[in-house]
């Protein structure tokens, strides 16, 4: 099985992002998604050390994921020049995705609280939607699970909306976050994933007791079982790139984030 197996640089975070960028790098991972805390850090000098660094290190660029809760604030708001605000600030991602030749861009959407209708929220997403996909960017609406996302008959009736231009990001521990196993997500969506956010997690569900960070573990140090996980993805004909998040308190420091890597990888080549 092939795949890109890398990493985020929000698993360093609240490292400055072109500095968590340059600790993956030094580490020998070349498949990264760039998380974007700020908006200057679409500009100079910040933007210019980003490409240095992806230059220098010959990084592959998978994919870019915004400051999560913007999109509930601006694009799922009754006021539209907040919406408008919303367009540009995303056309100025697009453009910078463009540059560093990253394709999926990772959506979170309106949060739980905001209390959108499938219909409110399915006439914003088109407006975006169509603003990536002339940008030549896929605009990847992730699993979380305090947002609307969160349910997976929302994301199938997401699916059934938007057909082929539906495109989802599925994060495991988000999955267990929200009640499903992974497995369910791949059965639903299938072919329409795109993009995987991948940590290790003691197999247990939202309703039950979970230990401290028990859902977003490096891999090895949960049990759950990546190599049916690959399994699966290979039934449904993945071969798009699987990338580690873990949150900071997470994991004891880079040695252990890239032998989850490591671990991926070694488990890929062996299917």
């Amino acid at each position: 099985m092939k795949n890109n197996i890398g990493a985020s640089t929000a698993c360093l975070y609240p490292m400055n992002t072109e500095e968590a960028l340059l600790s993956l790098a030094k580490l020998g991972i070349r498949d990264i998604e760039i998380f974007i805390n700020c908006d200057m850090e679409l500009e100079t000098p910040v933007f210019d050390e980003i490409n240095r660094i992806i230059r220098d290190y010959s990084l592959n660029v998978i994919s870019v994921h915004p400051v999560p809760g913007w999109e509930s604030f601006y694009l799922f708001s009754n006021y539209e020049r907040r919406r408008q605000q919303f367009m540009d600030i995303y056309k100025r991602y697009f453009e910078r995705m463009n540059e560093w030749g990253a394709e999926i861009m990772v959506f979170h959407g309106a949060n739980k609280s905001a209390a959108k209708s499938n219909e409110f929220y399915f006439e914003k997403y088109e407006q975006i939607l169509t603003v990536a996909e002339s940008y030549g960017i896929i605009l990847a609406q992730e699993n979380v699970a305090y947002c609307k996302s969160g349910n997976l008959d929302f994301l199938v009736k997401m699916k059934k909306e938007f057909g082929r231009r539906a495109y989802f990001t599925l994060d495991l521990k988000q999955a267990l976050r929200s009640g499903y196993t992974p497995f369910r997500i791949i059965d639903e969506l299938g072919k329409n994933i795109v993009h995987i956010h991948v940590s290790d997690n003691r197999g247990l569900m939202k309703h039950e007791s979970f230990g401290i960070n028990d859902d977003c573990l490096p891999v090895g140090r949960g049990n759950f079982n990546f190599t049916d996980f690959f399994e699966h993805l290979r039934e449904i004909g993945y071969n798009k790139a699987v990338i580690l998040e873990l949150y900071r308190e997470n994991f004891s420091g880079l040695t252990e984030l890239n032998e989850s890597v490591e671990k991926l990888v070694d488990i890929c080549k062996i299917l």
